[in-house]
């Protein structure tokens, strides 16, 4: 997949990776350079966004307290990454 850098600096990504990726408009995006040149990308969960959906989950049934708990450690975990 291939995308072009405008004057500005800014690209579109392709809409096949976004798809298979799962990014839609607002998410955020991390990218690290390595010495060869190569560039990484991930998407990133910040502030309280990120919690959004972890205490219900999308077959409808509550969680208990400690489903909660380990669900918020989780999210913990994906930001300090």
């Amino acid at each position: 997949m291939v995308a072009t850098m405008t004057s500005k600096g800014q690209i579109t990504l392709p809409a096949g990776l976004r798809r298979k990726m799962g990014w839609k408009a607002g998410d955020r995006l991390d990218f690290a350079a390595a010495a060869d040149g190569t560039v990484s990308v991930r998407a990133v969960d910040s502030g309280i966004a990120g919690l959004v959906g972890i205490a219900k989950p999308a077959d409808g049934r509550r969680r208990n307290l400690k489903e909660m708990d380990e669900a918020i450690a989780k999210g913990r975990r994906k930001t300090s990454a």
